[in-house]
């Protein structure tokens, strides 16, 4: 693969148009023979070495690389064996208390081939901790990718109308999210309880009280629209998150068939630690196992040409694959060494130092695209 100048938007994804990023980080000119993952390191590139700390030829925020590999960097919450930072772990066993990048990883299947699509959704978290109970004291969500039959991402204007979007911090009219963590089995159990989202659709879709999780099938129909390929309809109750003057927030599909589609979307996500086992005390990453359900009518699709009705059918969970969320431990303190180099600004603050800050998360926690 030869490169010339590669542009890394700061929102990260892929596939997304570059306007819709704040601003651009210019890597250098890597020259017509360099190749990202042939393991040399090359004009423009970081590093080129097989480790999480090596996304795309781009050093992962508290990691250090050389031509041998790529190491942790100790700090803030973070300590290590040796002055290296080999083996490193948190300073707490099982409070969870500080900064954390979060991917929510979930299945689901799509009406027309039936094929297993993996989805990604990313959250820059700090978490407080009393006793056995945490709660998300901050937060901000950082997009989604989808890849199966077909790819998806965010559109420009549905990353940032989402960034501040189904908050679950304490400013929440639903309050703080909260979960448990504690010893157990010689480690830690942990619990993160029940969340639904709505997205493209106003508040009067979310249950009134989330703690008696109620089906999604028991709440108010979704906005629907009698054929998404011709209908130019504005269902009530739907909203224009992405500003993209279309009802619903918008995705770019890429794959089998290319184009844009504006849904209206609910979900609900909550994880456990099965009982009888647990996860390592003081680990820096943690995957907890969870189950979720989604509800999707799809509004309207544009830009796919001959292969609209491809992507004009709504996706369901797949009940048999269980998702997880991942943390990445970040750091405790903000404005810390460590905890700057993922979090560019206080969340909520600035627009563009929380696109940046999404950047960083997405590095920390990339994309896994396999099943199980």
């Amino acid at each position: 693969m030869q490169l010339a100048r590669l542009l890394l938007p700061l929102c990260l994804a892929a596939s997304l148009v570059p306007a819709a990023c704040e601003s651009d980080a210019v890597l250098l000119d890597t020259g017509a023979d360099s190749e990202c993952g042939n393991g040399k390191l090359e004009p423009g590139e970081a590093c080129d070495v097989d480790s999480d700390g090596c996304q795309g030829c781009v050093v992962v925020p508290n990691w250090s690389c050389d031509a041998s590999g790529c190491t942790q960097l100790c700090g803030d919450g973070v300590l290590a064996v040796g002055g290296s930072c080999d083996a490193p772990k948190r300073d707490t066993d099982c409070d969870l208390t500080g900064y954390w990048a979060a991917r929510e990883t979930d299945y689901t299947r799509d009406s027309v081939l039936g094929s297993i699509q993996t989805s990604s959704t990313w959250y820059l978290y700090r978490l407080e901790q009393t006793g056995d109970d945490f709660h998300i004291a901050e937060e901000i969500e950082c997009g989604v990718h989808v890849t199966g039959s077909a790819v998806v991402d965010s559109t420009p204007g549905t990353l940032r109308g989402l960034l501040y979007a189904n908050r679950q911090d304490a400013p929440s009219p639903h309050g703080a999210r909260h979960g448990t963590s504690k010893p157990a089995s010689g480690g830690c159990a942990i619990t993160l309880d029940r969340r639904y989202k709505i997205r493209g659709v106003t508040e009067a879709y979310l249950p009134a009280d989330f703690t008696t999780n109620p089906a999604l099938a028991d709440l108010p129909p979704l906005p629907s629209v009698a054929n998404p390929v011709t209908s130019t309809e504005i269902p009530d109750g739907t909203v224009d998150i992405d500003g993209d003057g279309i009802p619903g927030v918008a995705y770019a599909i890429t794959g089998f068939v290319n184009g844009t589609r504006n849904a209206a979307q609910r979900d609900w996500k909550e994880y456990a630690t099965p009982a009888g086992t647990s996860l390592p005390a003081a680990s820096l990453v943690l995957a907890i196992p969870g189950a979720f359900d989604l509800q999707e009518n799809v509004l309207r699709v544009t830009g796919c040409g001959g292969g609209c009705a491809l992507i004009g059918s709504a996706a369901h969970a797949a009940s048999d694959l269980h998702g997880r969320l991942t943390l990445s431990f970040i750091g405790k303190t903000f404005g810390s060494e460590r905890v700057a180099r993922v979090v560019a600004g206080k969340p909520r603050d600035s627009l563009a130092a929380d696109l940046t800050t999404c950047a960083n998360v997405r590095l920390v926690l990339p994309h896994d695209g396999s099943t199980p």
